[in-house]
């Protein structure tokens, strides 16, 4: 299922790339490279939204595999913050980190924990508006577990709805938030992926004031080996 879905539309990304950048020839009107890069978009975002989907599915089915290492959590959110930080400037949203000092090596999937974070920093960029801020931070302490948070300032959810958003192609029903789209699988898939490391996800939010979720790791994977959090 995997390879039918994603071949045609990698080729249809990759073809529409090849086009766009007229390595042929050039392509002609201008309206016609604004119809390429529409398509080359529209089947990234597609791309994207089966990704999600069929890591879901396997998170469910039991069928991912950890390619476990030793993890430095600086590397994860600075991975993150290159990520989403074009996105937030765009959005006039202001992005900050910070760790607790000392910070261990947690011992995890790093790609999978990557995926966590930045399925956490786009919502959060997503959901505050211009002038707003976020604030990621992380720890890691041999004995007592490690983890990061993802904390806005922005639209928040409403008590009824936080148990909800854990479930998958749900999206709260809201006039603040209706107007920005999604698949409603971001957070069950970050939750799917933090069980798989025997953690979990944690939410704390306040319609109208903003949302602080957390991806925990147990004790257990914490190492004793530490960095300078600095």
């Amino acid at each position: 299922m995997s390879h039918e879905l994603r071949t045609p539309l990698n080729a249809i990304i990759g073809f529409s790339e090849l086009i766009d950048t007229q390595v042929f020839g050039p392509v002609g009107h201008d309206n016609y490279r604004d119809y390429i890069r529409n398509i080359h978009e529209s089947g990234s975002h597609l791309l994207a939204i089966i990704n999600d989907i069929l890591d879901v599915s396997k998170a469910e089915a039991g069928m991912i595999d950890l390619h476990e290492e030793e993890v430095d959590l600086r590397d994860v959110i600075a991975s993150g913050l290159r990520l989403i930080g074009p996105r937030a400037r765009e959005n006039g949203v202001s992005l900050e980190s910070g760790f607790h000092s000392p910070l261990a090596l947690v011992r995890a999937d790093q790609r999978r924990l990557k995926q966590v974070l930045i399925n956490l920093l786009s919502n959060a960029v997503k959901f505050t508006p211009a002038g707003g801020r976020v604030l990621v931070r992380a720890w890691a302490t041999p004995g007592e577990g490690a983890g990061f948070e993802v904390a806005d300032d922005g639209i928040g959810i409403a008590p009824a709805d936080q148990d909800r958003v854990m479930e998958p192609f749900t999206q709260v029903e809201s006039s603040l938030n209706r107007k920005h789209e999604g698949t409603g699988l971001g957070l069950p898939l970050c939750h799917a992926l933090m069980e798989v490391h025997g953690g979990r996800i944690t939410l704390d939010s306040e319609l109208g004031k903003g949302t602080r979720i957390s991806a925990l790791l147990p004790a257990e994977r914490v190492s004793s080996k530490t960095v300078d959090a600095a």
